[in-house]
C-alpha cells in the first residue's frame, strides 16, 4: 500500500522568530492578529489536500492559547483538511508564560500547545512518552519550560494497521537531546514501530542495534533555512517500509521549519 506522510513543525502558524530567540534578519517576536494564524492554518490545510498526504505528523500546535488567539490548531487544520481523524498531545499547559521579553503585551501569556496527528484513516493512541526537561535549567526555567514528547499511535490502515511515533526532541541542551535519542530507540524496540517521524532538533544517528532493523532519513534539504540546518527527519522500519521518495518542500514563511513529505510502501 503506497502512502504519502508528512512530518511538519509549524510554530504555531507564527512564521519566523516564533520562539522569541534573537537570530539575524528575523524580526523580533510581537502578538500578530487572528487574520495571521487563520491564514497561515489555512495555508496548511491547502498544502496537505494539494499534496494528497494521508497521515500528517505535527509539532508546536497551539489549542488553547493566548498568543495565537486561543484557536485550536489541530481541529482547524483536520476541518479545513479533510483529514478527519486527529489525536493531540498537549505537552506545554501553563496559565502565563513570561516570555519573550518583558513587555506583557508580546508575551505568549496562556499557552496550551503541543503536538498532534491528522489522517484519513482511523487512529489509536497507544502512549504519550514526555521527555525529561534539562537538568542544567534552573526549576523555575523549567516550570515554564516546555516538554518534548514522543506521540505513539497506531494507524489502522484498509488492510493491516502499523505504529507510529511523532516526535519532538530537545532543542537547546545536548546532553538532554542524547536522552531524548535513547529514549527514542528504546521505544523503537519497545513498540516495534514502523515509522517515526518529526522534529529532530539537530543530528543524529541510531546506536548499532536499531540501526539494523532501522533507516533514519534527515530532510534531504534544509528544513529549518534560518540556520541552513536539516532539523526534521523520518525512521523506517526496514523488510516493512520501503521508501520511495523524501521531499522537503517549499512553503513559505507559515513556520520557521519547512514539511517533510516521505512517500512509501508499506508491507
Amino acid at each position: 500500500m503506497k502512502l504519502k506522510f508528512l512530518t511538519w513543525n509549524i510554530s504555531f502558524a507564527y512564521g519566523p522568530g516564533s520562539d522569541g530567540v534573537k537570530q539575524e534578519g528575523v524580526p523580533p517576536y510581537v502578538q500578530m492578529p487572528t487574520s495571521h494564524f487563520e491564514s497561515g492554518l489555512k495555508t496548511i490545510s491547502t498544502f496537505i489536500k494539494d499534496l494528497h498526504i494521508d497521515v500528517a505528523f505535527f509539532q508546536e500546535v497551539d489549542f488553547n492559547s493566548r498568543r495565537s488567539h486561543y484557536i485550536n490548531q489541530l481541529d482547524y487544520i483536520a476541518r479545513t483538511s479533510g483529514l478527519d481523524y486527529r489525536l493531540p498531545i498537549v505537552s506545554w499547559d501553563r496559565e502565563y508564560v513570561p516570555y519573550p521579553g518583558l513587555n506583557p503585551k508580546n508575551q505568549f501569556g496562556k499557552v496550551v500547545s503541543g503536538g498532534g496527528v491528522v489522517s484519513r484513516f482511523p487512529l489509536h493512541h497507544i502512549q504519550n512518552d514526555f521527555l525529561p526537561k534539562p537538568r542544567e535549567n534552573s526549576f523555575l526555567y523549567n516550570f515554564f519550560y516546555l516538554h518534548r514528547y514522543l506521540q505513539i499511535f497506531k494507524v489502522v490502515l484498509p488492510k493491516g494497521e502499523i505504529n507510529c511515533a511523532n516526535l519532538h526532541l530537545e532543542a537547546f541542551s545536548q546532553e538532554n537531546r542524547d536522552l531524548h535519542l535513547i529514549r527514542l530507540q528504546d521505544r523503537l524496540i519497545d513498540y516495534d514501530l514502523s515509522l517515526a517521524g518529526g522534529d529532530f532538533n539537530g543530528p543524529a544517528t541510531l546506536n548499532e542495534d536499531p540501526a539494523k532493523k532501522w533507516d533514519l532519513n534527515f530532510s534531504p534539504l534544509p528544513s529549518f533555512p534560518q540556520q541552513n540546518a536539516a532539523l526534521d527527519a523520518w525512521i523506517t522500519k526496514k523488510k516493512r517500509v520501503t521508501i520511495e521518495k523524501i521531499s522537503t518542500l517549499d512553503t513559505g514563511i507559515i513556520s520557521d521549519h519547512l514539511p517533510v513529505m516521505i512517500e512509501v510502501d508499506i508491507s
